[in-house]
């Protein structure tokens, strides 16, 4: 648009331009050369085309086994080796950035990338920037829980004996104890033959004689025979029910807050589950779409940690991630529920705006080689068959979220 407003302004100043070079005398020879060339500049179109790029910068970040970096520092995993032999199909070299989710739909929008070298499945978020390859694999979610061992109940009650507030609980009751202990000595040991004896006998005797009467035994072995330490232990009595009552409350609520996992066992649980995703996973748009409340890690490993530790319930994440993520022997108890949450195809991005053609040429690299590879050689054996290669002219092209 540009471009032609230029032409126009061009236009309509040659004519002026011509008639002041004319007034001067012997200037006819310059006035037809400046209105040949502002006739030139009019009807020469400016329209500038995409270039095919020869090295493809693509975006990725920690998402194994899709995507992660070596020993040696170098980005590696199934949907980058992909992306890469795909690139140099078509005759480009890559280039790998690191970038979290909201700096790439950042980066495509101002053309700082040309691709996403991760599994991305149709999300309408991104639709203004990327397009989706034909899809290399299909994502089946699944919810992953820990089974813990008895040790770990046993750590989860403990700690729930020894916060702050219940230390302050037993400060307050063995002070009590020990103060009501000396006082009923003092009151009955002139006249009363069960707290007779020695100084450290009497208090013995009254402190056992406490500690009874909180505990609401009442052996009965020791009692109170003079006015005022029958009325002393009767107040020690119902101070005791209170104390007693508030011990049992304070070590509830204790456990209570220390345990509070819910037992994930299906996706009906996970709305009142304290749930865990990857950030820029391919979960992020199933929670969104289902309103879930959840919680974003950087990375698969983060949210495992935090599931081991208790922290969460359950962590929603693609099947191909969680296994890897469990390992070989699976040593830290991690279960996938048996019913898969939900299905989706998962595809490689390349950004809008880059030429159709090349997109073309890309989409079609891709699906031969996906071809070209026997199922029992594909490393991402959860892979569904290549897809037909979208008509760039006339299909919109698919949107995703990274």
């Amino acid at each position: 648009m540009a471009a032609l407003l230029l032409a126009l302004i061009s236009a309509g100043a040659g004519p002026a331009f011509a008639t002041h070079v004319h007034d001067a005398p012997g200037a006819q020879t310059a006035t037809t050369a400046t209105t040949a060339t502002t006739a030139t500049t009019a009807t020469t179109p400016n329209d500038p085309t995409p270039q095919n790029p020869t090295v493809l910068r693509a975006a990725v970040l920690e998402l194994a086994p899709y995507a992660e970096k070596d020993a040696n520092g170098e980005w590696t995993g199934e949907s980058v080796e992909l992306f890469r032999a795909t690139a140099r199909d078509v005759g480009c070299t890559t280039s790998f950035i690191s970038m979290s989710g909201p700096e790439i739909l950042r980066a495509l929008e101002r053309e700082e990338i040309d691709a996403i070298a991760l599994p991305l499945s149709p999300n309408p978020l991104t639709m203004g920037v990327a397009t989706l390859t034909p899809s290399f694999g299909t994502s089946t979610l699944r919810i992953a829980v820990y089974h813990g061992r008895l040790t770990d109940d046993l750590s989860i009650l403990f700690a729930s004996l020894v916060t702050p507030r219940q230390l302050r609980v037993y400060a307050v009751m063995t002070a009590l104890v020990v103060i009501f202990a000396v006082l009923i000595w003092l009151l009955e040991r002139s006249r009363n033959q069960h707290f007779h004896g020695k100084r450290h006998e009497g208090l013995g005797s009254g402190l056992w004689w406490s500690i009874t009467t909180l505990s609401a035994v009442g052996y009965g072995d020791k009692v109170p025979v003079s006015a005022a330490g029958r009325l002393f232990a009767g107040t020690w009595m119902v101070l005791s029910l209170l104390l007693v009552g508030i011990f049992t409350a304070t070590v509830t609520s204790s456990i209570t807050a220390h345990d509070a996992s819910v037992e994930v066992e299906g996706v009906h649980d996970l709305s009142r589950a304290r749930l865990g995703i990857v950030e820029s996973g391919l979960a992020g748009g199933y929670v969104n779409q289902h309103f879930l409340p959840h919680v974003s890690y950087p990375t698969l490993g983060q949210a495992i940690n935090e599931l081991l530790t208790g922290r969460l319930d359950a962590v929603l994440a693609d099947e191909h991630g969680l296994q890897w993520a469990m390992g070989p022997g699976n040593e830290r108890r991690i279960v996938l529920l048996e019913k898969p949450v939900d299905r989706m195809p998962v595809s490689l991005g390349l950004r809008k705006t880059l030429p159709r053609d090349f997109i073309r040429r890309f989409d079609e690299a891709l699906i031969a080689r996906l071809r070209a590879v026997p199922q029992s050689e594909n490393p991402a054996s959860h892979a569904a068959p290549p897809a037909e290669a979208p008509d760039q002219t006339t299909a919109a092209p698919s949107g995703t979220r990274p």
